[in-house]
């Protein structure tokens, strides 16, 4: 009978190391949310594609966790040649950090902005 006794404790003690091994049980945030001013800007790179990137600054009055950077790119397609928009966004980072994002080649740039959350 003992055995079965230890055998259960030493099951449930692992599944308690297996949960705060794996971050079920209390999970930190990874960075908290502060006051920040967030501002997007726009250049072309040495092949002549547009390019955008988004920072971050202290001392705003907007509450921000992570931004990204959007982009608007224009292509013109096919032999009646017809312009193509389509959106891109950067990757969501946290505000010490810069979020980029870069058109194709034969692109013209059409519109930048920042996201926030």
């Amino acid at each position: 009978m003992m055995r079965w006794g230890n055998k259960a404790a030493a099951g449930a003690l692992a599944v308690v190391l297996g949960a705060g091994g794996t971050g079920l049980i209390a999970a930190a945030p990874a960075q908290a949310a502060g006051k920040y001013t967030c501002k997007a800007y726009a250049d072309m790179d040495k092949a002549g594609r547009p390019n955008a990137y988004s920072v971050c600054s202290g001392g705003g009055s907007k509450t921000v966790s992570q931004h990204r950077v959007e982009i608007k790119c224009d292509q013109v397609q096919g032999a009646r040649e017809h312009v193509v928009t389509y959106t891109m966004h950067g990757p969501w980072v946290g505000p010490g950090q810069k979020s980029t994002v870069q058109c194709g080649f034969k692109n013209f740039l059409r519109g930048f902005s920042v996201q926030t959350k």
